[in-house]
């Protein structure tokens, strides 16, 4: 009897040791439900903004991958349609997401507006002149939660007519579309004047408000009315521009400045301005700090790392414009796409 009461004894050890065993295994393997998931929220205005978004998710899905955590995004792409971003913002504000994302400006307002003084941050991967417009109060305080990346294009509209200028020595009339219901657009028409004037070159600004007028404004423009042409940072004018403008300043043979690289690689002669995609990079490092669960509205904006001047070879050759020593020596990257 004395060896059987030892032997259940024992065997219940053994038993319960088994069951420990078992239980921290379980624990440590966990489940699919245990892994950590943050929803994120994009919204863009329309396809112009995909790059940005692009290098973004890379970004961030990296920095996920390295701090054990997975990223779920919901992405909604407004077709251009300024009033569908409101619809958009709600849809993925009341989904309650992590992060709500504005691949640009447009989006960031819209954001302001919809989502200040709820509990969801916001990261901007693309805007200018985010005080002008009312998006923050300054760079390092916004009075609200959210954060991003500030591209300075309409700031630096100024100096593309300098380069401008370098380009073509007899330049004396550009034309410059813009909306005067987008802050960006008016102010970089203005930074454009003011270095304009200095150089004795006369600014054609002329305020459109739909498709319909950048097209009519286009077709009636003549050969000689104006010297080149500059983009300001406008997005409606930005997605206007395969269709509608390239075909008209091919047909004049005008020179066309833009303030970005994808609009360079679509046929403009060239552009001035960050990557589009390494701002969508820069911006998911602070989305990753955000996440892991530092205040939006305490991490100060940044702005591009590196501003590239970009030249369209081939629109330079068959619009047979001399690159002189000046020119050359100012030009970053060549890029040869056939328009």
């Amino acid at each position: 009897m004395k060896y059987l009461g030892l032997y259940k004894r024992l065997r219940a050890d053994l038993m319960a040791v088994f069951i420990v065993s078992i239980a921290l295994v379980l624990a440590g393997c966990g489940s699919p439900e245990d892994t950590d998931i943050k929803t994120v929220g994009i919204v863009l205005f329309g396809d112009s903004r995909q790059p940005q978004v692009n290098g973004f998710q890379e970004e961030l899905t990296r920095l996920a991958n390295d701090e054990d955590f997975s990223i779920r995004y919901l992405i909604r792409n407004a077709g251009n349609k300024r009033p569908a971003l409101k619809v958009l913002v709600k849809e993925l504000a009341d989904q309650k997401v992590d992060l709500l994302v504005a691949a640009g400006g447009l989006e960031a307002d819209t954001m302001k507006e919809m989502v200040d003084g709820t509990k969801i941050p916001v990261v901007v991967l693309y805007v200018n002149s985010i005080i002008e417009r009312g998006l923050v109060k300054s760079r390092s305080d916004p009075g609200w939660d959210v954060t991003g990346v500030d591209n300075l294009n309409a700031e630096l509209s100024g100096k593309r007519v300098e380069l401008m200028r370098d380009l073509l020595p007899g330049m004396k009339k550009i034309l410059i579309l813009y909306y005067k219901s987008i802050a960006p657009s008016r102010i970089g028409v203005e930074k454009a004047k003011e270095v304009a004037e200095k150089s004795g070159i006369f600014v054609d600004a002329r305020a459109v408000s739909s498709r319909d007028e950048i097209k009519q404004t286009m077709k009636r423009l003549e050969p000689g009315e104006v010297d080149a042409m500059l983009t300001v940072p406008t997005a409606p004018i930005d997605n206007a521009l395969t269709e509608i403008i390239l075909p008209n300043v091919y047909r004049l043979k005008l020179p066309l400045m833009t303030h970005s690289r994808p609009l360079a690689e679509k046929g403009a002669l060239a552009s001035y301005g960050a990557n589009f995609y390494d701002m969508g990079k820069q911006a998911a490092r602070l989305a990753g700090k955000v996440l892991q669960g530092v205040e939006a509205g305490k991490i100060p904006f940044e702005t591009p790392k590196i501003i590239i001047y970009t030249m369209n070879e081939n629109v330079r050759k068959d619009m047979e414009i001399d690159l002189n020593d000046v020119a050359r020596s100012q030009v970053n990257e060549y890029i040869s796409i056939t328009k």
